[in-house]
């Protein structure tokens, strides 16, 4: 983002001049060059991983539970307060690994 030498606002090309930048508050005309422009950022390169290494997606996963869609064995149990108070609250089983979510149901007998 480029910034007004004489206000500090921000600048924004100017479709009317190629090459010029135009503050939206002083209307202050600059040219720029491309090389301005230009912004190199050197980014770490990417941690490599071991293969069959399984990395838990969800640290709140702790309850023994197997999923049905892709067989972990751990799951995370989530509890939705009622809308209506007259109403249960209702338990979720979410799988620790793709997030697959199943509704526990209270049986009435």
């Amino acid at each position: 983002m480029k910034f007004c030498r004489k206000c500090d606002g921000i600048m924004k090309p100017n479709p009317a001049m190629e090459g010029y930048f135009e503050c939206i508050k002083c209307n202050y005309l600059e040219k720029v060059g491309s090389d301005e422009l230009t912004v190199k950022e050197n980014l770490p390169e990417a941690e490599k991983r071991e293969e069959g290494v399984v990395d838990d997606k969800n640290v709140f996963a702790d309850y023994e539970h197997i999923c049905e869609k892709c067989g972990f064995d751990k799951a995370q149990v989530i509890e939705r307060q009622p809308y209506i108070s007259d109403e249960d609250t209702l338990t979720f089983l979410k799988c620790g690994k793709c997030g697959y979510t199943i509704q526990l149901s209270r049986k009435i007998g």
